[in-house]
């Protein structure tokens, strides 16, 4: 059983207690499977809970200027939680390789198709083409909230040519700015940055066999020597 997130564990990672102007929240690896809490911080733009005990996005609703959401390896089973996400206009980027709802058929074109305001989804920036494989698609989720879906309407967002008619009305750069985005993900914070690299390095870890695995400990070693001296 996981831990729940308190105001405690906020005031002590955001080192504020004035919840309103907390932007930036790293909660990375804390075994966390309850984060309602969260609701408490309106203007929060940048949230990593990777490596929780996380299983639903109800709670993110309540944040509605995220921009970048990172949940790499949580317990997320249903695809149809992304319905909790569709009020976050301002989405940018978000991240949920390695929950079970991801092996989900289709699952890109999906979040795509529901959340057309992305524009990177997990490690790889959304492309054209997907966007418009994601506005044709019929999605039948196999959640009862969302069996609705199994026609070109996606969770109550209508069809799929009305939908894509209303993005493309907006000003293209919010949606297609893909070399800021960038940047500015790369800006947000170096735990984030080294969150996103050590969970990269733990997953390739278990490819590996004894000899390369001491190869790496060796220059692990080398590297902590030098950075003591």
């Amino acid at each position: 059983m996981g831990k729940h997130l308190t105001l405690e564990i906020i005031i002590q990672r955001a080192k504020s207690d004035k919840f309103a102007s907390i932007k930036n929240l790293n909660l990375w690896g804390n075994d966390l499977d309850d984060v309602s809490v969260i609701k408490e911080l309106p203007n929060l733009e940048v949230l990593s809970l990777s490596v929780n005990k996380i299983s639903s996005l109800k709670y993110f609703s309540a944040c509605p200027r995220l921009t970048e959401l990172y949940l790499r390896k949580n317990s997320i089973t249903d695809l149809s939680e992304i319905q909790h996400l569709i009020p976050l206009r301002q989405l940018r980027v978000l991240w949920l390789w390695d929950n079970p709802c991801a092996e989900t058929a289709n699952y890109r074109l999906i979040v795509i198709r529901c959340l057309p305001s992305l524009v990177k989804l997990d490690n790889m920036e959304i492309a054209e083409e997907e966007k418009q494989a994601a506005a044709r698609l019929a999605i039948d989720l196999p959640s009862g909230a969302a069996k609705e879906a199994a026609v070109p309407g996606v969770l109550g967002l209508g069809p799929a040519e009305d939908e894509e008619e209303r993005y493309a009305s907006k000003p293209k750069e919010q949606y297609v700015a893909k070399r800021p985005l960038m940047k500015a993900s790369a800006e947000h914070s170096e735990e984030t940055r080294n969150e996103n690299i050590l969970c990269a390095v733990l997953s390739l870890l278990k490819e590996l066999d004894a000899k390369s695995l001491e190869l790496i400990r060796r220059d692990i070693d080398r590297k902590l020597s030098s950075k003591k001296s």
